[in-house]
């Protein structure tokens, strides 16, 4: 199937920026890669960002690895959400019902075909360690997040109309760069099929 992503003609994604993270995360299979193509481009801003999380795996002290290797993580689906409502989180609040189902995955993920060991966590969405204590596991996550954002880890891609990107989705973050709402931004993405992370 074929997804606009545009800030215009009924698109979704807005102008604003987009923190690093991976599709799908939150269900049971998550996308195995993507492709865009750029149809029409701002002239300023809307840059997208890849980052390598075998790199970021690879750079953690030896200690860190050790404690994070069996460690599951639960991430909540963002756009089921009411927006317009106060923000909750689940992992806090226990009482807030579930609107989707969850499927823990591992937080180091082993790539399918390369057999490399990946840090498996977004840079912002709402996420929780299976069997953590909600402040121990919120620590923990905002260490890792602090590594894994570093510039040293990604790739910036400047977009020209026509380009196509592809991206293994389960190697990567990616990361769009905020941009003049009263501009044009419209991409097309395939997203492929993926198996449950391991």
């Amino acid at each position: 199937m074929v997804i606009p992503i545009s800030n215009v003609d009924g698109g979704y994604t807005g102008t604003g920026e987009l923190t690093f993270h991976s599709d799908h995360k939150w269900t049971p299979t998550p996308s195995s890669g993507s492709l865009l193509y750029a149809l029409e481009i701002p002239t300023h801003g809307g840059d997208t960002y890849w980052l390598n999380t075998n790199l970021a795996y690879e750079a953690l002290d030896e200690a860190t690895k050790e404690r994070i290797a069996d460690l599951q993580l639960i991430t909540y689906n963002p756009f089921l959400r009411d927006r317009n409502a106060p923000r909750s989180l689940y992992r806090l609040d226990k009482t807030i019902p579930l609107i989707s189902p969850i499927f823990p995955h591992p937080l180091v993920r082993t790539h399918p075909e390369s057999g490399k060991k990946h840090l498996y966590l977004d840079a912002a969405t709402e996420v929780e360690i299976v069997g953590l204590e909600p402040e121990e596991g919120s620590k923990l996550i905002e260490q890792l997040r602090q590594h894994l954002t570093q510039p040293k880890f990604y790739y910036k891609h400047k977009w020209s109309v026509g380009d196509i990107v592809y991206w293994d989705n389960q190697a990567t973050l990616h990361y769009r760069q905020a941009f003049d709402p009263n501009e044009r931004r419209v991409l097309k993405r395939v997203s492929l099929a993926g198996s449950r992370p391991f």
